[in-house]
């Protein structure tokens, strides 16, 4: 190698990619063959000591194998992908739901009109046997309702009192 050539370890190569080529990484891609790097032959393993130098062009080479190899595209399965038959069934599905609907639709008009038909009949009728609401009645179970509310939680016969009354007029 060129002495001009600049040489890495391991552990700078990591410092400089900022944890995107770890240690281990390199390791790994160095025992496979993939990256050819300088073993250091020391006799003394510990701390300090690196085991691999890596020169600047082996780095760039390993670089753009890795760049190579990486999936610049997204493989889709041919199951999700639409076909034309495909298409056309969920378009007669939906045109199906949609005639459904209309007709879900249509019934229930039907129903509304017959509804206001009879209510249209009845009204008349019930006026003209001048039946009247029981406004009398109600207004009682106001009154009684604002005592009960307004009656201490320890008057307790007096509450059962109020609610007997209400039984009664219900």
């Amino acid at each position: 190698m060129n002495q001009s050539e600049r040489k890495y370890t391991v552990y700078e190569i990591e410092k400089l990619s900022k944890g995107k080529l770890t240690k281990y990484k390199l390791t790994k891609a160095i025992l496979a063959g993939d990256l050819s790097a300088q073993e250091v032959k020391e006799k003394k393993r510990g701390r300090g000591l690196p085991n691999y130098f890596i020169y600047e062009n082996h780095l760039n080479e390993y670089l753009e194998k890795m760049e190579q190899n990486k999936k610049h595209f997204i493989n889709i399965p041919q199951d999700t992908i639409e076909t034309p038959t495909a298409n056309q069934d969920s378009i007669q599905e939906l045109h199906t739901l949609l005639k459904q609907n209309i007709e879900n639709f249509e019934n229930l008009e039907n129903r509304l009109i017959k509804i206001q038909n009879d209510y249209d009949r009845i009204i008349p009728l019930l006026e003209n046997n001048n039946i009247e609401f029981k406004q009398d009645i109600v207004q009682k179970r106001k009154e009684i309702i604002e005592e009960l509310a307004n009656t201490p939680a320890f008057q307790v016969k007096k509450r059962e009192e109020l609610i007997k009354k209400l039984d009664v007029i219900g």
